[in-house]
């Protein structure tokens, strides 16, 4: 009786024992980052949950962003609300939403990413003025200066410089609008980012996400990666889309499974472990039940890994 209380008190004391805060690693990955939204979700929902620093790029950088911004703000229900709302608003289900030629645009580029043709037209010559509705939604939802603040989670934003080719990590001091919409910045859509003098495309060439400034997290933090491009394929592709799909996937990991060696302990959530899409087709799908699926599998993955260390995907 005694053994049987004792591993009940150790149990409950477990169970009561704070949690070790959070270092997110959040991969870009264009609307299948609804999906890390709602892992997100998932996590904001459960108890206890600190968010010690997070790093992303493209899209990943986005919810980084709204998750850090919304967090210093009042915690996390309201970054819950600042990351629902970025993505209602992102959608053309909004009726508000003011970007209705973008919504023509990337019906045109769905199937003509960069890894499957070469685009025809220049964002320079269809989009000379530059419109990204991007700009408007995030300058309304997200407080920079907060990000400033000595309590805000440690930011790591990575863009890539278009004239050298290599990564630029935006750190908390450092991350601005520009440096949000530099992280995502696809070329074929939007005009390059100008920053300081240096020009910038999407980060998720380069850095997706930053890893290195993340590690240093590992002794306080748990270190947890939210992958959107399958890691394995489960069988041989041999039509042209599905070549294009899985080459899209391996450049895609290419940098980030490599600096993973390297961290030691971390763990993982795969949008390919709940859902098999075709990356590269669907990236530009920002069609509101296409969301809303990724959203409910993004919290189903959480409640997963909250479940326990039986459910997780820990690599060394």
């Amino acid at each position: 009786m005694r053994q049987r209380a004792a591993g009940l008190l150790r149990a409950l004391g477990r169970a009561l024992a704070p949690r070790p805060p959070l270092a997110l690693g959040l991969q870009g990955g264009g609307a299948l980052g609804a999906f890390t939204w709602g892992v997100l979700d998932g996590l904001l929902a459960a108890p206890g949950f600190a968010c010690a620093a997070a790093s992303g790029a493209s899209a990943g950088a986005v919810n980084a962003v709204l998750l850090a911004s919304g967090l210093v703000q009042g915690g996390p229900p309201r970054a819950r609300q600042v990351l629902r709302q970025f993505w209602e608003r992102a959608s053309r289900r909004t009726s508000a939403y003011s970007g209705a030629a973008l919504g023509a645009w990337l019906d045109h580029w769905r199937e003509r990413m960069m890894w499957q043709a070469a685009p025809p037209v220049s964002p320079y010559h269809f989009n000379p003025l530059n419109h990204n509705p991007l700009r408007a939604i995030l300058a309304d939802l997200v407080d920079f200066d907060a990000l400033r603040r000595p309590g805000a989670p440690r930011l790591f934003v990575s863009a890539t410089d278009v004239g050298t080719g290599k990564a630029r990590t935006f750190a908390n001091r450092e991350i601005s609008l520009e440096a949000v919409l530099a992280s995502a910045c696809l070329p074929q859509l939007f005009h390059a980012v100008e920053i300081d003098g240096r020009h910038y495309w999407d980060g998720g060439f380069t850095a997706n996400p930053p890893v290195e400034p993340l590690a240093k997290f590992a002794r306080r933090a748990h270190l947890l990666f939210v992958i959107l491009n399958a890691s394995a394929a489960p069988e041989l592709p041999k039509s042209a889309t599905g070549i294009a799909n899985r080459l899209h996937q391996i450049m895609g990991n290419a940098t980030l499974f490599r600096e993973l060696k390297g961290v030691g302990r971390y763990e993982k959530i795969e949008l390919s472990d709940y859902a098999r899409l075709d990356s590269a087709g669907h990236k530009l799908n920002n069609d509101w039940p296409f969301i809303e699926r990724l959203f409910a599998l993004g919290q189903r993955a959480a409640r997963d890994w909250r479940d326990g260390p039986a459910r997780r995907r820990a690599t060394r």
